[in-house]
């Protein structure tokens, strides 16, 4: 995966700004949006290699924690510039950083055989999890402020009509919250394949002020 400028930043810097000397850059801007969450996640990144000099995939689901996402204003952007802090931080030990985060990031982040999608509502904001894929009864959902955690069973294909279904494996994945939609207000509503995350839409005024 390969680091990316944090959205914000990106609608924040225009062309025309980048090239007026009195303005900040947008990799200056990119690192002003990320710089406290991800500071603390260098921190433990280096007390980590400071104690066992490696860091495997696993370490990231403490090292990106529930506080992580409550911290952090924009936590998928912050993910996203991890390599790159990586490269700016450390030299050796690096590649072997990288290849742990990819690891963890493909697992936590990269869209299963359940691949939600969101409906957008005059007062809601609805984010879809419906597969037939899905083993009856094993979505789970834990959600906060900063991101939606749910755990499934599900083969990684489908079969052909008449033959057994796949064998089905458990997954862990990390999603956002949607744009514009209220984290603390919301309703789950089951379906036969699946459920909907049903949120309020965020009011415009609530939604400046927690930024």
């Amino acid at each position: 995966m390969n680091a990316l400028i944090p959205l914000l930043a990106l609608l924040l810097c225009s062309p025309a700004r980048a090239q007026k000397a009195e303005e900040p850059s947008c990799e200056e801007m990119a690192a002003t949006v990320t710089r406290p969450a991800m500071d603390a996640v260098m921190s433990a990144v280096r007390s980590r290699m400071r104690s066992r000099k490696r860091i495997s995939p696993l370490d990231f689901d403490q090292i990106f924690d529930d506080g992580f996402f409550r911290g952090s204003k924009r936590p998928f952007d912050d993910i996203r510039t991890f390599e790159q802090r990586v490269s700016e931080t450390f030299a050796g030990e690096g590649a072997q950083i990288r290849d742990s985060y990819r690891r963890w990031a493909s697992e936590r982040l990269e869209e299963g055989p359940l691949k939600p999608y969101v409906e957008h509502g005059q007062d809601t904001i609805t984010v879809v999890l419906r597969s037939p894929q899905l083993a009856k009864g094993s979505l789970n959902l834990d959600i906060n402020k900063g991101r939606i955690k749910m755990t499934y069973q599900a083969p990684l294909k489908l079969q052909p009509p008449g033959r057994p279904p796949a064998r089905a494996r458990k997954f862990d994945k990390l999603l956002p919250i949607p744009e514009r939609a209220d984290p603390d207000k919301y309703r789950i509503e089951p379906r036969p394949d699946g459920l909907l995350i049903i949120f309020d839409r965020a009011r415009t005024g609530a939604t400046e002020a927690s930024e």
